[in-house]
Parts: structure tokens; C-alpha cells; sequence
């Protein structure tokens, strides 16, 4: 069921477009809530992020039905796929670059493609670097750490790792959410990353991450760019986003398949 629900989730998301989910909203109030209750920042972490998982896993524990969490799966793992529609995206972002309506490409890129708004001007020469970038960590934290977190502990897992992301992207955070985050993304990206080196240039990838995967703290952002741009190899700069991307779901696939094959003979 587990499959099932990955590849219908999988499937929708990409007929999806746009951010109109009210969830995300309904998160930041009840973390705005807990911090007007004057708990410390780490209780106040804890609370927001294991209250409604403990919930969560109570009642599917409760219910102790294979059709309950079957169907409660998939909106959220659609919650946290968001839309599929990057490969659109990036072909309208690279359309305003080339007609030089550079402000409109670079909006399109912080809210689309995973751009770092504060690291990146519209006019900036290393743009289309800072979109590379973006696209493998939108990827990573909608689909590749969800997967992960889906298979060792079911829904529950996806919504927390959701949470915890949804504080980082509305820039909630401190030193400890950022630590949260980098033990739930540690292992992810790194599968991750070695899935970049099978599905791509393995030669010069692997001895990277070979390198670099074993440094507990190394930057996910750092160690993920790292390895994409080794596994995509040299290519032309112009073609070098679509190559990025296709690269990147083709290690989709490969997890959609081990996923499917470690639940068939596991």
C-alpha cells in the first residue's frame, strides 16, 4: 500500500501547479500561538512539531485500518510533493532571461525554482547557478526526504519533516530548528546525492561524495550541489539547467523503482 500511495501521490503532484494549500498557513498560526504562550524556543520547537505527529500516530494507531492509511497518505504526501510543474517553470524562467526580463525570471525563480532570494540579484551573472541549486534542494525536500521519512515511519514521518520545513521556509528559525533539520535531511541527502552519482557521471561523482558524505556537518545545500554538478558533468551552459533537472528525475525514478522492489522482495 505503501507503493501505492507514493506513485498516486507522485502522479498528481505533477498535474498540480501553484501553492493555493491552506495547511501551510494553519502551521505558522500554531506556531505563532505556542510562542505567545512564553515557552522557551526548543520547547516551543518540540511542541509544534511532535504534538500533532503523536496525534497523528495515535489515531492511525487507533484506528488500525490498511485502507484508513491508505487514503490519509496520499493528501500528505501531497502536502508535501507540492506542485510538479518545475520543468514548466524553468522553461518560462529561462523565456524571460532570454527576452531580458530579468526581474520576472528572478521571481519566478525565488518562488518556483527554490532560489535564494537574499543570495541572488535579478541582474546576477551567476543566476542561473543559484536555480541549479535550488532545484536539486526543492527536490530533496519535497520528494526525497519525504520518501525517506514515508518509509521509515509512514505519514506521521512526512508530516513532521513537513513542519519542520514549512518553519524553515517562513524563516522562523534558529541554531536549534536548523540542527532539527539537518538531522531529518542528513541521511536523505546523502542517498540522494549517491542516486546523482548512479544516474550520473559516477566516475566523477562518486570520489566526492565519497568525500564529502562522511563530514556530519557539511552543508546539505553544499554537499547536494556538489555532487550535481559532477554527475551532470561538463555540458553547455545553456543546456545546463535542463540537464540539471533531468538528471534529478531520473534519480526520482530510481528511488520510485528501489521503492517498489525493496517492498516486493523485502
Amino acid at each position: 500500500m505503501k507503493f501505492l500511495a507514493v506513485v498516486m501521490s507522485y502522479i498528481i503532484s505533477q498535474s498540480l501547479s501553484g501553492h493555493g494549500e491552506p495547511v501551510t498557513g494553519w502551521a505558522n498560526r500554531w506556531f505563532q500561538f505556542l510562542q505567545q504562550c512564553g515557552l522557551g524556543i526548543k520547547l516551543v520547537v518540540l511542541v509544534y512539531a511532535l504534538l500533532p505527529v503523536l496525534l497523528f500516530s495515535a489515531l492511525l494507531y487507533w484506528v488500525d485500518s490498511v485502507i484508513l492509511s491508505f487514503v490519509i497518505s496520499i493528501p500528505v504526501l501531497l502536502l508535501a510533493f507540492k506542485s510538479g510543474d518545475q520543468p514548466e517553470r524553468l522553461a518560462e524562467y529561462k523565456a524571460k532571461r532570454e527576452s531580458g526580463e530579468d526581474e520576472a525570471a528572478w521571481h519566478i525563480a525565488v518562488s518556483e525554482l527554490g532560489l535564494e532570494r537574499q543570495l541572488y540579484e535579478p541582474n546576477d551573472e551567476l543566476l542561473d547557478d543559484g536555480v541549479q541549486a535550488g532545484l536539486a534542494y526543492l527536490y530533496l525536500e519535497r520528494f526525497f526526504v519525504s520518501i525517506f521519512w514515508f518509509i521509515a515511519f509512514g505519514a506521521p514521518g512526512v508530516l513532521l519533516v513537513w513542519l519542520i520545513a514549512t518553519l524553515i521556509r517562513a524563516e522562523q528559525v534558529d541554531a536549534f530548528l536548523y540542527r532539527v533539520k539537518h538531522a531529518l535531511f542528513w541521511m536523505p541527502v546523502r542517498l540522494m546525492a549517491f542516486t546523482l552519482a548512479l544516474m550520473g557521471n559516477f566516475t566523477h561523482c562518486f570520489p566526492v561524495w565519497l568525500e564529502q558524505a562522511k563530514q556530519f556537518e557539511k552543508d546539505d545545500r553544499v554537499l547536494l550541489i556538489n555532487c550535481l554538478n559532477t554527475a551532470v558533468g561538463r555540458v553547455n551552459e545553456d543546456t545546463m539547467l535542463e540537464e540539471s533537472l533531468a538528471l534529478i528525475k531520473r534519480c526520482e525514478w530510481a528511488w520510485l523503482v528501489g521503492l517498489a522492489l525493496m517492498l516486493i522482495f523485502g
